[in-house]
């Protein structure tokens, strides 16, 4: 989870948010650890983690940088942090992965970290670069910046269409940009580095996709529409009349997706990384 923006955290802080998060990190983690490992990182570094939520990419960096290494996450969200810090005792690394309750521009460290890293953070900050350039003063020449965010799918994110997967899929598109959160942010990282003063990172890219019987993308879409439903009214966005946004949703998706034997395509995933000079 990301520190918000000024314009809000679209999916709110809910009990169900949590729990969706802890889903996403499941799924989202495998892509992450290929990027923060490409991007560098190894045992004995210590690390300065974005917008640290319930701590699940703070701790998928404890696991990298293991016991001789540390890792500090940022979270505004006192609620996510109290969870965060517990997950860390019942995960056996809190002696070496820790939290800290601020904001960004809060922050305050004399220590200086071999990586800074995020997922998901970017895209909810009124400036990225600008965030990047504030939270560089915490990392030594030559440290390693390494960021994991997303892009949206087209409208048409099904193959052969289900409509309930494709309208699910463009309010939640909808809805981030009504909050002021790009749905692009991955193809803006090369962009937000140069503009942070950094080199020009290595990118890569992976599609997240689905289909069939069982696919995680089912409650991923399902649960994330739940938990903007409550701010689609203030933002301006109408549901359509034939779409029921219940807890029954995910199931109803994966029935029709199944029965129309599509393919589903979700959020792209973008890694960026580059060093300090």
């Amino acid at each position: 989870m990301a520190t918000p923006a000024t314009a809000g955290y679209v999916l709110g802080y809910s009990v169900s948010e949590y729990e969706r998060l802890m889903l996403q990190a499941r799924i989202l983690r495998p892509y992450t650890e290929r990027m923060f490992r490409a991007a560098g990182l190894c045992p004995g570094m210590r690390v300065l983690d974005l917008g640290a939520g319930m701590g699940d990419v703070s701790m998928l960096a404890g696991d990298i940088v293991g016991p001789g290494g540390r890792v500090l996450g940022i979270e505004r969200d006192t609620g996510a942090l109290d969870r965060a810090r517990q997950r860390a005792v019942n995960h056996g690394c809190s002696s070496w992965v820790t939290f800290t309750n601020a904001t960004f521009d809060e922050f305050r460290s004399e220590e200086q970290f071999d990586a800074l890293v995020g997922r998901y953070v970017l895209l909810y900050q009124p400036d990225a670069a600008a965030t990047i350039r504030t939270m560089l003063q915490y990392v030594k020449p030559g440290g390693i910046i390494v960021f994991h965010e997303i892009d949206f799918p087209d409208p048409a994110p099904s193959y052969p269409p289900c409509p309930i997967y494709d309208q699910a899929s463009a309010l939640i598109g909808e809805a981030f940009r009504a909050s002021g959160a790009p749905t692009n942010s991955g193809r803006r990282l090369g962009k937000i580095f140069v503009d942070a003063g950094l080199a020009f990172p290595a990118i890569v890219s992976e599609a997240t996709v689905g289909g069939g019987p069982g696919s995680y993308l089912y409650p991923w879409v399902a649960n994330t529409l739940l938990s903007v439903l409550p701010r689609l009214a203030t933002l301006g966005i109408s549901v359509p009349p034939d779409l029921a946004i219940d807890e029954t949703l995910a199931a109803r998706m994966e029935e029709e997706v199944v029965r129309s034997g599509s393919q589903i395509v979700a959020v792209t995933q973008y890694g960026a990384w580059a060093r300090k000079p």
